[in-house]
């Protein structure tokens, strides 16, 4: 069979596309690189740029402020009087009823008088009766000294018998008998003004007795004439009933409660003022300064002034008790209600008043330094509302000084040197 013999020609055109079809491609592929890599964008180096935070701020000035403390009272009737039943008897009536306001001396309850007065009347028949008896000693007496002067000239004449018999026996002119009569006679004599005279030194015992039961008689009578004095029972003060737990009908025995009232114009307030506080009242009541307290009752002003502190702490108080006297506003008032109280304390110097969100801590303020924040450290030293009765907290640092400019807004990040941007 013949074989085909390719020409050189034809060879080398095969070798060419083997060889240069590869190097070719290759070539595209590298100019392409280089045509993209000469015109692609430049993009700029990334600046890291620091965050600045959005803050408000306020600006101070130290001056002399009036802190106050928040306190939380109960309103209490120091001369709350409970009146009792002093007699047993019936009600008759009852003038008043819980929550009247009465006046002095008004009804408040009446009780059925007719028992006590049949005492009375008994009461003053034994008196009347002692009084008889004594009448009668005096008369008795002056009968006695009468009769006690004859007694005596009876007597006499008794002895100048015997004395006649004793010398008409000498001459035998009576018999003994006769003589003995006689003697018997003195005797008998000297008996009856031995009786007499008992008498007459009696009355004085006598009389001392019955003036005893009269002063008796006459103490038991003043003690009925007060049991049914006592039948009306009257307000002691001006005041308010709290309760009248009786009603017409009602059997009361000695010592219980007919009704309960407290004077309008003697209220008080206790409220616990903080240990931490103490020192500052303590010295303010020995100076003789006034510490006013202020509350809002119902929509009405009530205005109190600091009058003593307790005499016991109770054990798990974080402070000691303290009496308010109402100045103003009483009748707003009832006895147990629970009022807020703001104290004014004793004026600071050179203090500033911030919202609470200024501070950091108990004792760490920022303030604002060229944009950045700066740590103060301050004391606190109170409370105080603002004109529009919002909280806010007294601080002294001699850091502060007019003009600076505080941060009031709260960072969870917050430290010196923070990058800040107030608010306008």
């Amino acid at each position: 069979m013949a074989e085909t013999v390719a020409s050189p020609r034809s060879s080398y055109r095969i070798w060419l596309l083997k060889v240069g079809l590869p190097l070719a491609i290759l070539g595209l592929a590298v100019a392409g690189f280089t045509l993209l890599k000469a015109t692609r964008a430049v993009t700029p180096p990334v600046v890291a740029q620091e965050k600045s935070w959005r803050v408000s701020a306020i600006e101070v000035t130290p001056g002399r402020l009036t802190p106050n403390l928040l306190l939380y009272g109960v309103v209490e009737a120091p001369k709350q009087a409970e009146i009792r039943a002093a007699v047993t008897a019936d009600v008759a009536h009852v003038e008043v009823r819980e929550g009247q306001i009465v006046a002095d001396d008004a009804p408040l309850v009446i009780l059925d008088e007719r028992d006590l007065a049949l005492s009375l009347r008994q009461r003053e028949a034994d008196l009347r009766e002692i009084e008889a008896q004594i009448a009668s000693e005096q008369a008795r007496y002056a009968a006695n000294q009468d009769a006690l002067k004859r007694e005596e000239a009876l007597l006499e004449l008794a002895k100048r018998a015997v004395t006649r018999a004793q010398n008409l026996n000498t001459r035998k002119m009576i018999s003994e008998s006769a003589l003995d009569e006689a003697f018997q006679t003195v005797e008998k004599q000297a008996l009856a003004l031995n009786a007499r005279q008992l008498e007459v030194d009696d009355h004085t015992a006598r009389l001392a007795q019955l003036q005893a039961r009269h002063a008796r008689a006459e103490a038991l009578r003043d003690q009925a004439r007060l049991d049914l004095a006592r039948a009306k029972i009257t307000a002691p003060f001006a005041g308010r009933v709290v309760q009248a737990p009786v009603a017409p009908g009602d059997r009361v025995r000695p010592g219980d409660l007919l009704l309960e009232m407290y004077p309008l114009g003697d209220l008080e307030v206790r409220a616990q003022i903080p240990f931490r506080a103490l020192p500052t009242v303590r010295a303010a009541l020995a100076g003789n300064h006034s510490l006013p307290a202020t509350a809002i009752v119902d929509g009405q002003p009530v205005t109190a002034q600091l009058d003593r502190l307790g005499g016991e702490a109770g054990q798990n108080n974080g402070g000691l008790d303290a009496l308010f006297r109402i100045a103003q506003g009483a009748q707003w008032l009832t006895p147990g209600r629970v009022l807020t109280l703001h104290m004014d304390l004793p004026p600071e110097e050179d203090v500033v008043a911030l919202p609470f969100e200024a501070l950091y801590g108990l004792d760490r303020i920022y303030r604002l330094e060229n944009g950045r924040m700066a740590a103060v450290n301050v004391e606190r030293v109170g409370e105080q509302r603002n004109a529009a009765g919002q909280a806010q907290v007294l601080a002294h640092s001699p850091d502060l000084k007019a003009g600076d400019r505080i941060i009031t807004t709260q960072l969870p990040n917050a430290i010196t040197g923070l990058k800040v941007e107030v608010k306008e």
